[in-house]
């Protein structure tokens, strides 16, 4: 069962160590009975809104361009924008292991081997994790490199709404967590 809500309370029974945690579900109250005093795997993952369509759709629009100017496909052409433009971290690995994390990464390209059998990977994000200010970069980019080839990227006052509508969803989201923190006083309270 996949569900959505939120955290409403932790406590924790006096000498246990054990938390008890209560959650305010989207989930039919039926369907969650099933699992009533049952072993559960339980993962915890902060909720978070989709890109807005318009800013995805003219990411791919760009890159649609740009791979039959390439004559390429609009997924080899992402995977190239995500290597210029995109966000990755760098690891280091025995050689073996390399078809794994293959596997697990967007993209990934090996810039480094060492004498003991280990190689250094860039391993790329793919953009559905992006942060506003991350997607933006990404697009610029796009936009940047359809002007090099020629092609006539899209208006500035449609591209500048598309991520105006990403940034007011993504403030809207940050604004809720706030207040439901201060209600639920269930903030992580950093230390200065």
């Amino acid at each position: 069962m996949k569900t959505q809500g939120r955290l409403t309370g932790i406590q924790v029974p006096f000498r246990s160590e054990k938390a008890v945690i209560s959650f305010e579900v989207t989930a039919d109250p039926a369907d969650v009975e099933r699992y009533k005093d049952k072993e559960l795997d339980i993962t915890i993952v902060r909720h978070s809104k989709k890109r807005g369509l318009a800013a995805n759709a003219m990411l791919w629009a760009c890159l649609g361009e740009i791979a039959a100017a390439a004559r390429t496909d609009n997924w080899s052409a992402y995977l190239y924008m995500l290597e210029r433009y995109g966000k990755y971290s760098t690891v280091l690995i025995k050689v073996e292991a390399l078809p794994d994390l293959r596997r697990v990464w967007r993209e990934t390209r090996v810039v480094g081997e060492r004498e003991d059998g280990m190689v250094e990977v860039l391993c790329f994000y793919g953009s559905s994790t992006y942060t506003t200010e991350e997607f933006s970069r990404l697009l610029d980019g796009v936009v940047s490199d359809m002007k090099e080839l020629g092609l006539t990227p899209p208006p500035s006052r449609e591209m500048q709404a598309a991520l105006e509508e990403l940034r007011r969803q993504e403030e809207a989201q940050r604004k809720r967590e706030g207040d439901r923190c201060e209600k639920s006083n269930v903030c992580n309270q950093r230390q200065t």
